[in-house]
């Protein structure tokens, strides 16, 4: 099979109309598990952490993007956005890939790649 030609030099854009041309951000309390199951029951595990429910939440298109969080003056990641409502409720936590809970298995990913 022949090799795909790189795409350094190739222009690449959303294809999502709706997408805001500004890079958006929220400030979202985190939920402990316990909480976060009262909303979505047995689907939370411990290797998700959830936040929102407050206001604002991730939605579609989100997926993949930070968690952060501000601790000794530094920025941390927390999760990576993963799921949550089909309609981007803001008065229902959206659900987190949990950093810390994979950190062993983001490094071997990365070191393999």
């Amino acid at each position: 099979p022949r090799a795909e030609p790189a795409l350094t030099d190739a222009p690449c854009s959303l294809t999502d109309e709706n997408t805001p041309a500004i890079l958006q951000q929220a400030a979202l309390p985190l939920l402990t598990n316990a909480q976060c199951k009262q909303y979505w029951g047995f689907r939370i595990y411990d290797v998700m952490v959830c936040a929102g429910a407050d206001g604002s939440s991730s939605c579609m298109g989100d997926s993949g993007g930070p968690l952060v969080c501000q601790k000794d003056g530094a920025w941390t990641l927390v999760g990576i956005v993963s799921w949550g409502s089909s309609t981007c409720s803001t008065t229902v936590p959206a659900v987190y890939a949990r950093v810390t809970k994979l950190r062993d298995w983001i490094d071997s990913v990365v070191a393999a790649n």
